[in-house]
């Protein structure tokens, strides 16, 4: 389990497809954000939220962390699309006693969506995405949604397209920096939107 909140950068270093994709991702480092990644306190097995992604770290050397990826998560995300040089959020698991910044995110994708454009309101970005009709039932103006691992807090909800703003500390220190018309994104719904849902349904 996650909180959306991103504590790292990390660069994909080596895409391979021997059988299940391996994935090698390198952290960056960063003097704005606490990015003290301690290699020696990251146990093999673990779960990394890697652009909303929850993977399994088997192993970790020379600063790199290493990834099985299935054929399945590489379908229902948009991980398809990356390559050696793409930049990707990071978020190691939540413990027990951390704060609770954003909200809950299982890093289990549910859908992609197309950034439709992208407004720069004084400092801040407001950026359009458009989403198959059928996920649109599950925002609402003020929810919450993970965009690539970030929680952010929906904006706006139209016909198919909602919205949400960006701060500036957000935009400067995610991968949202890369983002451009046509860029597709990974989507966690709410996982509360998820249970009223499933009671209405039995009402």
């Amino acid at each position: 389990m996650f909180t959306g909140i991103v504590s790292h950068i990390g660069r994909v270093e080596k895409i391979l497809h021997p059988n299940d994709w391996e994935l090698a991702i390198s952290v960056q480092k960063s003097l704005q954000l606490d990015n003290s990644f301690d290699f020696d306190d990251i146990v093999i097995g673990a779960s990394i939220s890697c652009s909303g992604i929850c993977l399994t770290l088997k192993k970790n050397s020379d600063e790199l962390l290493f990834f099985d990826v299935s054929d399945e998560t590489a379908s229902k995300t948009n991980f398809l699309n990356w390559k050696v040089g793409t930049i990707v959020n990071l978020e190691k698991s939540l413990k027990v006693g951390d704060e609770l910044g954003g909200h809950f995110v299982y890093g289990h994708v549910d859908t992609t969506c197309k950034i439709k454009s992208i407004n720069k309101i004084n400092g801040s970005y407001k950026i359009t995405f458009s989403i198959k009709n059928k996920f649109m039932k599950y925002f609402s103006s003020k929810g919450s949604v993970s965009i690539d691992g970030v929680s952010l807090t929906v904006n706006e909800v139209f016909a198919e397209v909602f919205t949400v703003n960006i701060i500036p500390h957000t935009w400067a220190y995610t991968s949202f920096n890369n983002f451009k018309v046509g860029t597709v994104v990974n989507i966690e719904i709410d996982i509360l939107a998820r249970y009223l849902e499933r009671l209405s349904a039995k009402n």
